[in-house]
């Protein structure tokens, strides 16, 4: 993989962002660079998005776990408006740098987002509380993604374990998604 030029930066998407026509939505020049672990992170779910209707992902760092996800080329031209998608004016996400490893072990520093208020860390067992379950739109996004992504099939068959909400995402949200 190479290294971003000067007015470009690496991103680290786990969540909606890991599909193609989502991230394209606000970012349309989003380049797909391949695919990363971000260690001592576990996924989880937080905050109601009425956007979603239902909660959006985050990372919690923690030992002994990581997350996969799509490392994407962008412009910081862009940063603006990755910004405001994850909800950094609103104090939804803050951006933060980290460290990923590629597959062939290469290290990339990420920008990526994280929630500011997190959830209890859960068990590897646990199954995700009802109150916080994704939109059956949202966590389609997600498996959809990792798929198209080629994340590692273990990882994948994971995130279809995750329960949703049974909810659908707004109107607005599902015409973007099929533009």
């Amino acid at each position: 993989m190479a290294a971003p030029l000067e007015d470009t930066f690496l991103y680290f998407a786990y969540g909606s962002n890991l599909l193609k026509k989502r991230i394209r939505i606000n970012n349309p020049t989003a380049e797909f660079v391949g695919i990363g672990k971000l260690d001592g992170h576990q996924l989880d779910f937080m905050k109601y998005s009425d956007h979603w209707r239902g909660t959006s992902a985050t990372i919690i760092p923690t030992d002994n776990s990581y997350v996969w996800g799509a490392v994407w080329k962008l412009h910081v031209k862009d940063m603006p408006a990755l910004d405001k998608q994850e909800g950094v004016d609103t104090n939804w996400y803050f951006a933060k740098t980290v460290d990923v490893i590629t597959p062939n072990g290469e290290k990339l520093q990420c920008r990526t987002y994280q929630q500011t208020i997190n959830p209890p860390l859960r068990a590897s067992h646990e199954e995700l509380p009802p109150e916080r379950r994704p939109s059956s739109t949202y966590l389609d996004c997600i498996v959809n993604g990792a798929i198209e992504c080629n994340l590692p099939k273990d990882y994948v068959i994971e995130l279809k374990k995750i329960p949703h909400n049974g909810q659908k995402a707004s109107p607005k949200m599902i015409e973007k998604l099929n533009m």
